[in-house]
Order: C-alpha cells, then sequence, then structure tokens
C-alpha cells in the first residue's frame, strides 16, 4: 500500500508566527513557493497555518503604517486539515479535494511536522 512518507517532502520549509513579513516575502520569492507553512514554534513545530504572497501584498497589509513589523501572524490563514505519515496517497487526496489544499501537512501521531505532499505528485504518481 502507498504511503504518504514514502513521497512527501521530508524538509518542508517553514516559518513561525513571528517571522516578519518581509522574510516571509523574501523566502517565496527566492524559491518560488505560492505559500509557506506557519509552524506554532521552532521546537515543537505543530502546523498551524499557511502565509501566501497574495496574504502578505494584500492592500490591508501594504497600508499598514509599517508593514515591514508585520509578522505572519497577522496575515496567516488558518491550517484547514493536516495528514498523518501513515495515510495512503488515497485518504490524503481525498482530505486534500475536500478541503481545496493543493499542499498539505503532514504530522506524526503528536502532531508535530514531518513533512509535506504536493497535491501535483500525488496525482501523478496515482495515475
Amino acid at each position: 500500500m502507498n504511503m504518504v512518507n514514502e513521497i512527501m517532502n521530508h524538509d518542508p520549509m517553514f516559518c513561525t508566527p513571528e517571522t516578519r513579513i518581509a522574510e516571509i516575502k523574501h523566502l517565496l520569492k527566492k524559491y518560488d513557493y505560492e505559500e509557506i507553512l506557519v509552524v506554532d514554534n521552532e521546537k515543537e513545530k505543530h502546523p498551524i497555518g499557511f502565509v501566501s504572497m497574495d496574504d502578505v501584498s494584500a492592500p490591508s497589509i501594504e497600508e499598514s503604517a509599517i508593514p515591514s513589523d508585520m509578522s505572519a501572524i497577522e496575515c496567516m490563514r488558518g491550517m484547514p486539515a493536516v495528514i498523518y505519515e501513515n495515510s495512503t496517497f488515497e485518504e490524503c487526496l481525498n482530505v486534500m479535494r475536500a478541503n481545496h489544499m493543493n499542499r498539505i501537512p503532514v504530522v506524526d501521531l503528536n502532531g508535530h511536522i514531518s513533512g509535506m505532499v504536493e497535491k501535483a505528485d500525488l496525482t501523478r504518481l496515482m495515475m
């Protein structure tokens, strides 16, 4: 049986709620990512949301008095779903579809981030 831990990115990029918007913009541009995962802190690494370029470029952010002083927690979107390492490809795809996600964090049994699965990779392997 195909499990998500076989195909996940084992070292996903993430930031913390305190990460400044300027740093998030830099990372998104540098690595050409659509969004970056936000975790509660660097020790526990529980996924709590995502921040995209649209989120950090929103008019409300750009018009803020000092947008560079703003952090991820002020513009992130909540985490709609996660998947466990021992989930099958089919289970993962079903959760992603139900939550309209293009990527989903993979967590261990303690809820710590252990990887990321991209919908495009998953659907390609299931064909």
